[in-house]
């Protein structure tokens, strides 16, 4: 096992303050990277992320922040035992009193943090995974969708329905659209489109995600988001997840049902490792 690498506010430790508004209200922001070979992997993309949160949060990042942030990444990069690692940004309003209400001129806090990479079995991606179908409903709040805010006990009661049996569990709203997995975003192939859940009611606008329905449209695949529901899966050929540290995971089992590792999930791949040449 190897030793986590923290900085917080810039310092080598491991702990924050008790005071700081992501602790105490969950307010603020979080961005988890693949790194390999010491450097992380679709950084722009999560930065871009990042500084979208906080715009709608309204936690200032100017550029001088930004900078200092990508600047501290790298450096834990270079100072990493291993050249893999995964890589968390926390960025939070700050220190603040009690009460709801944010306080003004609050410096922002930051934590960035280098872990050990998990390793996952090699026929997750090769000949893919069976689903969970979670019973936790995510709530409806436009507001907060798309943005990865640091509010996670949805995800949190989500993961704990099942043990190690299903690598991922896919979460429905309170209405019964399908979103996401716990830990990752959905397509599914219906007939010859590529589908994917809106994310405008909730869930997180996950980077792989605006990856591949950039590459599909550049490659002519026709790629909607649209309102999904447990019937547009049990009609739907082929299905994969993905996230920044999966890269993608085909479906071969959901509900009883089992799907086809489809051509076009083949591309899923060389799309990545393309979007990793452009950041």
């Amino acid at each position: 096992m190897l030793s986590p690498l923290t900085l917080v506010n810039g310092l080598a430790c491991a702990h924050g303050s008790v005071l700081d508004r992501g602790f105490a209200y969950g307010d603020g922001l979080f961005e988890t990277l693949a790194v390999d070979q010491r450097s992380p992997l679709r950084l722009d993309r999560h930065l871009a992320r990042l500084r979208e949160g906080a715009r709608r949060l309204r936690i200032p990042l100017d550029d001088q922040l930004e900078a200092v942030i990508s600047d501290e990444l790298r450096s834990l990069c270079e100072a990493f035992e291993a050249p893999q690692a995964v890589a968390k940004i926390i960025l939070t309003r700050g220190e603040g009193g009690r009460g709801y209400r944010p306080p003004t001129g609050v410096q922002p806090g930051r934590i960035v943090r280098l872990s050990e990479r998990p390793v996952f079995p090699r026929s997750h991606e090769e000949t893919g995974i069976e689903l969970f179908l979670c019973e936790t409903r995510l709530g409806i709040n436009p507001a907060l969708a798309g943005i990865k805010h640091l509010n996670r006990l949805e995800q949190v009661l989500a993961r704990s329905e099942w043990e190690d049996e299903y690598p991922e569990g896919l979460v429905r709203d309170i209405e019964g659209r399908i979103v996401e997995g716990t830990m990752s975003n959905l397509f599914l192939l219906k007939n010859g489109e590529l589908l994917t859940p809106r994310l405008h009611r909730c869930g997180v606008a996950g980077t792989v995600r605006a990856l591949i329905i950039e590459s599909a449209q550049k490659h002519g695949i026709a790629v909607r988001e649209t309102d999904l529901w447990l019937k547009d899966l049990e009609e739907a050929d082929a299905m994969a997840v993905t996230n920044s540290l999966i890269g993608y995971w085909p479906v071969n089992a959901f509900q009883g049902r089992r799907y086809t590792i489809a051509p076009w999930q083949r591309l899923l791949a060389p799309w990545l490792k393309e979007g990793v040449k452009q950041c």
